[in-house]
């Protein structure tokens, strides 16, 4: 064996026998995947000007987007995670006032923070973990539906297109999760996840010629998702 086939063997003795990536201090692990946001909705009645109106509420239906999330290993087994998305939209519908009906939709962006805890061996190629932390919901293009003005119009006789709020949220958040690692060097991982989230906000609807129309909104959704990851 000549000198320079003798460099090359060591070179690959030394890459097939390096340690496989892990969940240990200094590590990064990058996730994305589809998200999508389940609702667990209880609502307040609606209130006309400070007024209670029987029978009445809203509900919020489920929202799909591009989930990321990024950790940073800053210890054996804990992490630190960050949560993003792409925008999810909801359509939001009321209950009563004759029958239940389209209110409108909004979007939100639900960044959150999370610690977590990796309770396997740190070169597990099968790694379940479960993380605690807060969450801030921003809460933005929200819009009324054309049958919930003809509605107001028909009921509370509005005198114009009526305008809808929703206040942003700031609330707890835990995680469950797992990661199977593939590949030759197992540096890939498919990920499956869910998510919880206390998301409570106050709903405003101001509706020309008859003033505010509000309730509280408690959506505390669960949120699945499912994907793909990458250990650095």
């Amino acid at each position: 064996m000549n000198r320079k086939t003798a460099y090359a063997a060591a070179a690959l003795t030394a890459v097939l026998s390096a340690p496989v990536l892990a969940y240990e201090e200094g590590s990064f692990i990058l996730r994305g995947g589809m998200a999508t946001v389940a609702p667990d909705t209880s609502s307040s009645t609606l209130f006309a000007n400070g007024d209670a109106v029987p029978n009445t509420g809203v509900d919020v239906d489920n929202g799909s987007a591009l989930g990321l999330t990024g950790v940073y290993m800053f210890r054996d087994h804990w992490g630190v995670e960050l949560v993003a998305a792409t925008p999810f939209t909801h359509e939001i519908q009321a209950e009563g006032l004759g029958d239940t009906f389209e209110l409108g939709e909004t979007k939100h962006l639900p960044p959150t923070l999370l610690v977590q805890w990796y309770p396997m061996d740190t070169q597990s190629t099968i790694q379940p973990y479960v993380g605690f932390g807060v969450n801030y919901t921003a809460f933005f293009d929200e819009e009324i539906s054309s049958t919930a003005d003809a509605k107001f119009e028909e009921l509370l006789n509005a005198t114009g297109d009526a305008k809808l709020s929703l206040d942003n949220s700031f609330g707890l958040a835990a995680e469950a999760g797992v990661d199977f690692a593939f590949g030759a060097d197992q540096r890939w991982l498919f990920n499956v996840s869910v998510f919880w989230m206390d998301i409570d906000t106050d709903a405003t609807v101001k509706v020309p010629g008859v003033g505010n129309v509000t309730a509280k909104v408690d959506i505390d959704p669960l949120v699945y998702m499912a994907g793909l990851g990458y250990r650095f």
